[in-house]
């Protein structure tokens, strides 16, 4: 079968940052030359490595931004999650999955040939392996932070989303209802953090709210906020217009364009007060009640703790996989609240414990969470270098997601 792989090494990683810096067409040779992390292969259709593990058959999967973080070679080995030991430096591409179980173990009891599943990125959590008991953090159902060492003699899965097939233990998958067609359903992972996000800290009636980026997470959390309070005033900061229409649909009362007087702007919205210091340095007093901060990047960071009010709170949701030289001050100075996200996992909603997936699910039916207009981009695995491109070339391609579509070809092998 085909499938997209990553081999990150030092050297290829400096290889692609230097050759990226080049211009027009060469920086193909960045991602998609010889010395490039991103490599593809055709390998043998995966076996089952245990008795509870399930093939699954893919059939739609998303470009994700942190899968581009890799792409280009974002990434630093100084980073805390670079030291851990279960940090894979061959890892297969593609966590935002919808694809069909086509074979089971013997000792599998939660999924059977046909159901059609998503992959909940629980990766080697107590939950996905099955181990007992549970770390702290699996027993309460957030396997995003399980603190389990997994035993070096594990089973290890073959292929992700960017590869014809998987496999996975039984509790990676999630099983998707029948009523949610597959181009919701390869949504669902990619607004969960969003949704995690705006659940972590919640906009209280007449709040005001800032959301950074308008890509996928900063969409979804557009709209999760205005589901959790209806009552709150949304700004989003968008980059480009297509992405402002957007948001605007799914919720938002204002925007700010990239590029534009932004600390003005945030002055204006807010009835904040702007200062300018030495050397250019300008801060807001006043400001959001709270800030999702759906890019991440130190720039980024540093405005929106400067954009909100003293105890407010800034909510980390985008990834940059470096370390970063920023001024936190404001934590201390205006006791602003600095908090992250990772993933999804157990969500507490209208008094009820269910997962994030569930809860989207939910929000889909209900129609607080609208996917119309997301999915822009398709492409088949075989062309995964114009995919990425695309979603790396939004200027040129007004992409919000680029998905790999695998349905036709499945159907033409049955």
């Amino acid at each position: 079968m085909k499938t997209i792989y990553l081999d990150i090494s030092l050297q290829r990683l400096v290889a692609t940052q230097l050759l990226s810096r080049l211009p027009g067409d060469r920086r193909r040779q960045a991602y998609f030359g010889r010395m490039a992390p991103l490599r593809e292969a055709d390998i043998p259709t995966p076996s089952l490595p245990g008795p509870r593990w399930v093939r699954i058959r893919n059939r739609i999967a998303g470009i994700c931004g942190s899968d581009l973080h890799f792409v280009m070679a974002h990434g630093d080995f100084r980073i805390a999650p670079a030291a851990l030991p279960n940090t894979a430096y061959r890892t297969y591409m593609g966590h935002e999955i919808v694809g069909d179980v086509v074979e089971v173990g013997p000792e599998v009891t939660k999924l059977k040939v046909g159901d059609r599943v998503a992959q909940n990125m629980a990766e080697d959590s107590c939950i996905a392996m099955g181990r007992e008991p549970l770390c702290r953090y699996c027993a309460e159902g957030n396997y995003a932070l399980c603190e389990a060492v997994a035993p070096k003699d594990e089973p290890q899965g073959t292929g992700g989303g960017w590869s014809e097939e998987w496999t996975a233990p039984e509790g990676k998958p999630y099983k998707l209802p029948d009523d949610i067609k597959d181009e919701d359903a390869v949504l669902i992972e990619p607004a969960g953090s969003a949704v995690r996000a705006v659940l972590r800290q919640r906009p209280q009636p007449g709040d005001k709210v800032l959301v950074i980026g308008c890509g996928t997470q900063g969409l979804f959390a557009v709209q999760a906020a205005r589901a959790v309070q209806p009552s709150c005033e949304i700004t989003a900061l968008a980059r480009f217009g297509y992405q402002a229409e957007m948001a605007r649909k799914g919720g938002a009362d204002h925007i700010i364009m990239l590029g534009s007087d932004a600390y003005a702007e945030v002055a204006r919205l807010t009835g904040g007060r702007l200062y300018k210091g030495l050397l250019g340095t300008k801060t807001i007093v006043g400001g959001f009640d709270v800030v999702y901060d759906c890019v991440g990047l130190p720039d980024t960071l540093r405005d929106a703790l400067r954009w909100t009010r003293a105890r407010g709170t800034v909510v980390i949701v985008g990834v940059y996989l470096a370390p970063m030289k920023i001024d936190l001050t404001p934590v201390w100075y205006s006791e602003v609240d600095l908090i992250g996200v990772l993933a999804h996992g157990m969500e507490e909603w209208e008094g009820e414990r269910l997962s994030t997936f569930d809860l989207i699910v939910r929000w889909i039916k209900e129609g607080k969470i609208k996917t119309e207009g997301f999915i822009t981009h398709r492409f088949p695995l075989s062309e995964y270098r114009e995919a990425v491109l695309t979603a790396i070339e939004q200027p040129r391609t007004s992409s919000i997601k680029v998905i790999f579509d695998m349905r036709e070809q499945s159907a033409k092998e049955r």
